[in-house]
């Protein structure tokens, strides 16, 4: 499989971890095993940047002090698993 074709960041990461179990395997031969790390470097590099993207969106506009809008990094660790703050 190429990564030609742009794929969703969760079909991206099912794509490296079955090229990591192939590595692990030990049973690739050292061309196969090339590829397959070149492959695998690429969706690495591809996630990193889907992830650097969603982390610049994932900002809250929330009101200030003085009742304007403003821009926040969103802080996942004051939400609870039921979405509440």
């Amino acid at each position: 499989m190429t990564t030609k074709k742009k794929l969703s960041f969760e079909k991206s990461i099912e794509r490296l971890e079955a090229i990591v179990s192939k590595l692990e395997d030990g049973e690739t031969s050292l061309d196969d095993s090339i590829r397959l790390f070149q492959e695998g470097r690429a969706l690495s590099k591809e996630c990193a940047a889907q992830l650097a993207a969603v982390e610049k969106k994932a900002r809250l506009l929330l009101e200030g002090e003085d009742g304007r809008l403003e821009e926040r990094p969103l802080d996942t660790g004051a939400i609870d698993e039921s979405g509440n703050e």
